[in-house]
């Protein structure tokens, strides 16, 4: 029987509803009328419902929590197995009360189609509205309402036709619409399973048949997305342990882990208790180990070399805020993506919208339950997918003090939104302070002139041996003299690039910007970076007034810095372990009106330093 069940196809349907309209009743109901229950689960649910006085209470064939029992509510997100003639399903029984926001967005996220559930004596409520508008955002595309409860009402059509047109023309408002509507009474099993004879003038669907209507989705192929959970030790072994969101991993592949994107192979693949597993799937748990020993840790991401994450601190996106207190432009929460957590605020609120009414309102804050969209801003990196390009990856939830406060969808990455008049209007808030002590005033205290030596050439070609043994030199002859070299710079300021053109060039404009501080503060500063784009360069000189940057070309042959390879870059480069290495599958635009060239092929270190200090004096020997 097991083989036949699981070699269905199988989709994942959410129940969704206000507080107490009864969407664990119907499920329950749902699975007891196909005889698809337990039978221990049902004497189960009897006992405890004679406890409380009750006939058999079907939503306690669901509900596992001892809260929810007693307060009749459903807290956690839960899932059941459930099978028709052709068709696998999962039905999944997401809270509705708002307090809960994170597991009904569990519940919803990855669901197929969903039945929207409302109680015929109440009509459609606020929830009602709010969760129809979150499968919107949250990519639902199919959906069948439950007018529940009928009997309440006496099986009275008028009040059913009234539900359904107020809420389907609701849904048609935002783009969305029920395949059904449906009278039901989950109570008595009318239109759960078996067509109701109270309810003669409904000739649509039950529930359990619009279930066999729904389909599954086309399966759309996404690239690997897997966040690092936890870091474990087994032995000498260290494991990386997460749930694949989408793609799938095999043992002897090549990843990248962000945001640091250093590339490694999976050495072995580990699935309790499970022996002998080479390849995780989407959906599927699992532990790694790694050929290299590189630097991880939890939140972190791995993917393939080819599909690449966005890392930012700023995306647009849209919110659903559930918060206690209204949502406000630049107070600061938590921001929750897989398993990053980081501070964040809102910068902008372009739209605000009442759920209820679904009218805009003015941009100042955002009440409970209505939904914003604008610009969110975050003190660290966070790692991400457009919600639209990959789902698994594009949602989010913010945290205020210890409860979940809100949730959404990432709709548009940073540099998209910065193309527009957001920045330029920022920066006309900005206003740059002097105070009474100016760079010649250091300059004099320092008794020298201040100024920047940019040392660019191939990796192994000697800029930080250089500039080291500059510093050395210059410190003793009683200069303020400071070295900013790449691995070190990378290893903290930039610890958030990696190696593509973007991020060398968002590299060297940092750098650029803190040598110019540096120069600022009255001290010569000795820049020993790669720097390979002329460009970069020329706007790197461009921060500074004549006779402040001095450009340095260190060069060298490509096989002799091959052949000294202090670092082993250039042996991993070419056995593939390392991507857009500079000098082979990466350029180096070498200067064309470099201020000194230092071939050191040719001179000693000494030499080149000598050489640079002759020329320095030369130029500055009045201020000195």
């Amino acid at each position: 029987m097991e083989s036949i069940v699981t070699s269905l196809p199988e989709m994942t349907v959410v129940f969704l509803g206000h507080v107490d309209h009864g969407k664990s009743t119907l499920i329950g109901r749902l699975l007891y009328d196909t005889g698809q229950v337990p039978a221990d689960r049902v004497d189960f649910a009897r006992a405890r419902s004679a406890e409380q006085g009750r006939n058999l209470e079907f939503a306690y064939l669901l509900d596992g929590l001892e809260e929810e029992q007693e307060q009749g509510i459903t807290i956690d997100f839960t899932q059941t197995g459930f099978t028709t003639s052709g068709r696998r399903f999962i039905l999944a029984d997401a809270p509705g009360h708002r307090e809960f926001l994170k597991n009904m967005l569990s519940g919803a996220s990855r669901a197929e189609a969903a039945v929207l559930v409302i109680d015929a004596a109440e009509g459609v409520q606020e929830q009602s509205r709010r969760h129809g508008y979150l499968l919107t955002l949250l990519g639902v595309k199919q959906l069948a309402v439950v007018v529940n409860k009928m009997d309440l009402v006496g099986w009275d059509e008028r009040i059913f036709r009234s539900i359904a047109q107020e809420y389907q023309a609701f849904l048609a408002s935002i783009g969305f619409a029920a395949q059904n509507v449906i009278p039901a009474a989950a109570h008595t099993g009318d239109n759960i399973a078996v067509r109701s004879a109270r309810i003669k003038w409904y000739q649509g669907p039950t529930l359990l048949e619009q279930l066999e209507r729904f389909q599954p989705a086309a399966r759309k192929e996404f690239p690997l997305r897997m966040p690092v959970q936890d870091i474990y030790r087994s032995g000498k072994r260290r494991l990386l342990a997460g749930r694949v969101e989408t793609g799938a991993l095999t043992a002897g592949q090549t990843i990248t882990i962000w945001p640091t994107r250093e590339q490694t192979t999976v050495k072995s693949v580990e699935r309790w208790p499970e022996t002998g597993v080479t390849q995780i799937l989407t959906g599927q748990n699992a532990a790694l180990e790694f050929t290299d020993p590189l630097f991880a840790e939890r939140g972190m991401v791995i993917t393939s070399p080819d599909s690449s994450p966005s890392v930012s601190r700023a995306f647009y996106a849209r919110v659903v805020w559930l918060g206690r207190q209204p949502l406000v432009p630049g107070q600061r929460y938590k921001l929750k993506v897989g398993f990053q957590e980081t501070a964040a605020w809102m910068e902008s609120l372009n739209r605000v919208i009442d759920t209820g009414s679904l009218r805009e309102v003015p941009p100042e804050c955002v009440p409970a339950g209505f939904i914003a969209e604008g610009l969110i801003m975050t003190d660290q990196p966070v790692i991400f997918d457009v919600f639209d390009e990959n789902p698994a990856m594009g949602r989010f939830v913010l945290v205020d003090g210890y409860q979940i406060t809100g949730g959404g969808v990432i709709t548009m990455p940073a540099e998209k939104y910065q193309t527009g008049d957001f920045w330029q209007e920022r920066s006309k808030l900005l206003y740059p302070t002097q105070g009474p002590v100016t760079k010649e005033d250091r300059r004099g205290r320092n008794q020298h002139h201040s100024l920047v030596l940019w040392l660019t050439g191939l990796s192994g070609a000697g800029k930080s041996t250089i500039a080291h043994n500059l510093e050395e030199h210059l410190f003793r002859d009683g200069y303020q003299v400071y070295v900013l070299d790449g691995d070190n710079v990378r290893l903290g300021l930039n610890q958030d690039l990696g190696f593509s053109a973007n991020d060398r060039k968002e590299n060297i404009r940092r750098v650029a910007e803190v040598a110019r501080l540096f120069v600022d503060a009255g001290v010569i500063v000795l820049v020993a970076f790669i720097s390979p784009y002329s460009e970069d360069r020329t706007l790197a000189r461009n921060l500074f007034t004549a006779g402040e940057f001095v450009e340095i070309y260190v060069k060298c042959p490509l096989l002799v810095c091959e052949t000294r390879d202090p670092k082993g870059l250039y042996q991993k480069a070419r056995h593939k372990e390392l991507y857009q290495f500079t000098g082979l599958d990466d350029a180096y635009q070498e200067p064309e009106h470099p201020d000194i060239v230092l071939e050191t092929d040719k001179l000693t270190v000494e030499e080149c330093v000598e050489k640079v200090i002759s020329q320095i004096n030369l130029e500055f020997k009045a201020i000195r």
